[in-house]
């Protein structure tokens, strides 16, 4: 099978991800060869036509184990991880630009650089109904929409008071673990941010990809 040019580690995608799993959701792995010896390969897709796919023509190739399969998405870093070390020794990852075969412990690594520790409580400016608007920020000269976390209350409603064109809702919510985070971030995601910023009047140059944020 062709896949383009080969990826480096860092060439990563964030998530969601795509793995191939069995009729009831099983692990699958494929049993090939790596180097010359014997190992254990997964395999990690950036979309899921594209797992759904790979899995349609694999039948007959090294990585027959797969052909058949259900693509399955990651949805966070949490569920990459945990994929990451469920006991195989490789993991293929394949994108539309290309692919790369990697230690399932470097990409464990990898995740681990990648998902960020945040200082909590947090805080979020919501309506009366625990909605949060997205903001709208400067970016590469470029206006980007953000979900605005605040470190306390009196950052989030002074930030409401120095920007009365935004419009934002006057209710502080409170975030209180990553779990929260990472929910807020999943629906910020819908919503069309990219980007998290903490305390954002300063614009988007410590911006956290929405991704990263999700576990």
């Amino acid at each position: 099978m062709e896949f383009g040019r080969e990826l480096s580690l860092d060439e990563l995608p964030y998530p969601p991800l795509f793995r191939l799993v069995g009729r009831h959701g099983e692990e699958v792995f494929a049993e090939t060869e790596v180097g010359g010896r014997p190992a254990r390969v997964g395999a990690l897709f950036s979309g899921r036509d594209l797992a759904g796919d790979f899995a349609a023509c694999a039948r007959g190739s090294e990585l027959d184990a797969f052909a058949g399969l259900w693509p399955e998405p990651l949805e966070g870093w949490g569920e990459v991880e945990e994929y990451a070390s469920a006991g195989e020794d490789y993991l293929m990852v394949v994108t539309e630009e290309g692919a790369g075969i990697f230690f399932a412990e470097d990409v464990l690594h990898l995740v681990a650089e990648r998902r960020v520790e945040l200082p909590f409580p947090l805080y979020v400016l919501t309506d009366e109904e625990g909605v949060s608007p997205l903001v709208s920020v400067q970016s590469g000269g470029r206006e980007v929409l953000v979900a605005a976390l605040f470190s306390s209350p009196e950052k989030a409603l002074g930030f409401r008071e120095r920007a009365p064109r935004l419009d934002l809702p006057e209710y502080v919510g409170k975030i209180q673990n990553p779990e929260g985070l990472s929910r807020h971030a999943m629906i910020a995601r819908r919503a069309g941010a990219d980007y998290a910023v903490v305390d954002p009047e300063g614009g988007s140059s410590e911006a956290i990809p929405i991704e990263e944020l999700i576990t």
